[in-house]
């Protein structure tokens, strides 16, 4: 195997066909991931709120006016809400807390699980301070401690994804020049450097020393700084990456697990 792609789609039989065990494939989960975190010693959002059900969603009376809503499991921002004074960010449309309830009834599987719960965290505000947008997504590729690149992403929707921008740099926030996901065109002007990107940056190092094996750590910058969102083991499920790209991330992979 020399193509990254099949690295992955390799990692997703082992870890989830043949129950191949290994002490990080479940750090994916939004509850096994932050708690990896906060034991390495880096920040993650406040937890307001896990619950059972949908229905245990607290009263928005109780809440901040600014929160975010998600389930423990799922990707591609599917199913969260991001709220801020009763908007939802990644739509634009005004929800109450029974629209949310009654959504997540019929879209997911929370209340039939015992292995999913509904989590209510801290609203992030962007480095910039701009809260008008969700703050923008950092996304390592880490080879271990060694940063392939980072996707940036401007996320406008998670309904019409050909909304959101995207950019891919490496640790000194130059751009690679390169597309590495066939769907996601790079934007040609660079975007702003967030403060806090030295902090990104050894946050990524941090965790992916301490993981030792490739894997994708999603961040945010922040008015509080570089702050986990997320670690993904199996980017796209191994599709959709550029012909150079899956070359070139395949030739940084060593070993079983990168």
């Amino acid at each position: 195997m020399n193509l990254f792609s099949e690295r992955i789609i390799d990692r997703h039989r082992r870890w989830w066909i043949e129950k191949e065990p290994h002490e990080h494939k479940n750090l994916a989960g939004k509850l096994q991931g932050p708690a990896f975190v906060v034991e390495a010693g880096f920040k993650v959002p406040e937890m307001y709120h896990i619950g059972e059900t949908c229905d245990s969603i607290p009263s928005f009376k109780d809440l901040p006016d600014n929160f975010v809503i998600k389930p423990s499991r799922g990707w591609s921002a599917k199913n969260i809400y991001v709220m801020v004074d009763g908007i939802n960010q990644l739509d634009g449309e005004k929800y109450n807390r029974s629209q949310i309830v009654e959504s997540l009834k019929e879209k997911t599987k929370i209340d039939e699980s015992k292995n999913i719960k509904i989590l209510v965290e801290e609203y992030l505000i962007n480095w910039n301070h701009d809260s008008s947008i969700a703050p923008y997504d950092y996304k390592f590729f880490m080879f271990k401690d060694s940063v392939a690149f980072c996707h940036v992403v401007e996320r406008k929707s998670n309904t019409d994804t050909s909304q959101n921008r995207h950019w891919y740099v490496d640790e000194n926030f130059q751009s690679i020049n390169m597309k590495v996901i066939t769907t996601q065109i790079p934007e040609e002007e660079l975007c702003e450097k967030p403060d806090c990107w030295d902090e990104l940056v050894l946050t990524a190092k941090g965790l992916g020393k301490k993981l030792s094996i490739f894997m994708r750590i999603d961040l945010y910058a922040t008015t509080r700084g570089a702050v986990f969102g997320e670690f993904t083991p199996q980017p796209q499920g191994g599709k959709g990456f550029m012909p150079d790209a899956d070359v070139w991330l395949g030739s940084l992979w060593k070993g079983i697990e990168g």
